[in-house]
């Protein structure tokens, strides 16, 4: 179990692989470096060597009481890649991940060769989203119900609060609904199990975790437009986060879009194979000699 330690963080990460690129991926809030581990991460080690970590507050890296901004996510993947001596990287991010990718790759362009960005909500293309106005809240509203579970109001903004209560409905909702018929329109979501819950808990009321991520310096519009790597954009056909792919295309030069099919949010881990083939194909027209063009 890998640890680094700086001066305010211990970092827990796993390396993957021997390929002679490297490949860093970044988990969203509330998940650990296990979201990519078994059916992501030892597939593209095959061909990189693939470094995963938990971020700060996350899986068994270090809790602190503060420093949860973006700057401190970033100066924790740069620590990470002087220890590990990358020197260049593909940086692939989820949910939150994809802004802790984003955020690095602007503040060190000559360490990332590509970006990947699945699901990843930014605030300067898409405002907070409420509920009622996910176009597939009914469908999950109306599964709860039938399982006679009290769901969330149709005015709760999508946010760290609301992840965790919904994977605590999902998960009740997936233990008791056996129904392929029923389950299939559904988003599927991942489950942090209990000990991820309890973690997640403990940062959002034991930390400033919640405030400083909310209150952290934002990417702005201008900031992705000026962006010149190549970059691909993943999302779920159900996530409420599908509305930033499309506007990534048109204003990142390099940008690929792929949508995942009857899927949503956490579409990496429902559908693995599907993410890993097209993150493959996109990771091929650009090596890490990209970096010295």
């Amino acid at each position: 179990m890998p640890k680094l330690t700086t001066d305010d963080i211990t970092l827990h990460y796993q390396c993957l692989g021997e390929g002679e690129e490297d490949l860093i991926l970044i988990h969203g809030l509330g998940a650990n470096l296990a979201f990519w581990y078994m059916r992501i991460a030892s597939v593209l080690a095959q061909h990189y060597r693939v470094i995963i970590y938990d971020l700060r507050g996350h899986g068994e890296s270090s809790m602190p009481i503060a420093g949860y901004t973006l700057s401190h996510m970033t100066q924790d993947l740069q620590a990470l890649m002087e220890h590990l001596q990358v020197k260049g990287a593909h940086v692939v991010g989820h949910s939150f991940g994809g802004t802790v990718a984003l955020h690095y790759a602007l503040s060190y362009p000559n360490k990332v060769a590509t970006l990947t960005l699945a699901d990843t909500q930014f605030s300067c293309l898409q405002p907070k989203v409420r509920l009622g106005d996910w176009p597939y809240w009914g469908i999950w509203k109306q599964r709860f119900i039938k399982q006679g579970i009290t769901p969330p109001t149709d005015d709760e903004f999508i946010g760290m609060r609301l992840l965790s209560l919904l994977n605590q409905l999902s998960a009740k909702a997936s233990y008791t609904d056996k129904s392929q018929t029923t389950r299939k329109p559904f988003l599927r979501q991942f489950n942090m199990g209990n000990k991820g819950t309890e973690r997640w808990e403990k940062l959002l009321n034991a930390t400033l975790a919640e405030k400083e991520l909310d209150e952290s310096e934002q990417i702005n519009l201008e900031q992705i437009q000026n962006l010149t790597l190549p970059t691909l954009a993943i999302y779920g056909e159900y996530s409420y986060c599908l509305p930033c792919c499309e506007k990534l295309k048109d204003i990142i030069p390099h940008c690929q879009t792929v949508i995942v099919p009857e899927v949503g949010h956490f579409h990496p881990a429902v559908k693995p194979d599907f993410f890993v083939e097209n993150l493959q194909q996109f990771l091929k027209a650009y090596s890490l000699d990209f970096l010295h063009k």
